[in-house]
């Protein structure tokens, strides 16, 4: 049975997520990981967690193979706008994670969930880095990043935003002139309220428009 969603409840878990978390970064499970990894726990265990329950309506204690697979293959690699690093730390992490949460008693089919994630290590950073697999907004966020716009930046943002504005009229130009018919050009904006490009679902301001403030 999936959890009707909320707000409230959405922070309610990631609150719950972020302690368990910090606990994990000092287990034994946390120091069999390597650097990158470890660097990349934080942003693995809170995302994972919160698309579970956004996108997909599993409190953690109800987290089963199928959703995992689910979330790893498809929701990630289409919402989340990363490099390489993260999505190659997702099933190590998530492994130790699950580990970890059944050492505690809060995870009751770790073992099964830990099986399902290492089968599916490669294609999740496969998918991950084919574009077929982005949403628009990843897709534009992506580009920023190629380009080497920190997409935390809100100034760094909307000077990109700017070019990317006009390279687009541009590229109208040309094919107007190719084709003889009119065009109006579309122009990518976005507000600090504005859903954030990364696809998260979030306010700029609440996303990609701040840095993540705390670390394990």
């Amino acid at each position: 049975m999936v959890e009707e969603y909320s707000d409230e409840k959405l922070e309610e878990i990631l609150d719950k997520a972020y302690e368990w978390g910090i606990a994990f970064s000092k287990s034994k499970y946390f120091e069999e990981l390597t650097e990158e990894q470890k660097q990349e726990s934080e942003f693995v265990l809170m995302s994972f967690t919160e698309y579970m329950y956004s996108y997909h309506e599993l409190l953690p204690e109800k987290w089963d193979e199928d959703t995992l697979e689910e979330c790893c293959l498809y929701t990630l690699p289409r919402k989340i706008s990363a490099n390489d690093s993260y999505f190659e730390s997702i099933a190590p992490v998530l492994s130790a994670f699950f580990a970890f949460l059944s050492e505690k008693n809060i995870l009751k089919n770790a073992s099964r969930l830990i099986r399902r994630v290492k089968k599916i290590d490669r294609q999740i950073v496969k998918n991950a880095r084919d574009p077929r697999n982005w949403g628009i907004a990843k897709s534009f966020a992506m580009a920023a990043m190629d380009a080497g716009v920190d997409i935390t930046n809100e100034e760094e943002m909307q000077e990109f935003i700017a070019l990317y504005n006009m390279q687009q009229l541009a590229k109208l130009k040309r094919d107007k002139r190719k084709t003889g018919t009119k065009t109006k050009s579309k122009k990518y904006k976005v507000g600090r309220n504005d859903p954030c490009p990364c696809g998260s679902g979030k306010k700029y301001k609440k996303c990609c428009g701040r840095c993540y403030a705390h670390k394990f």
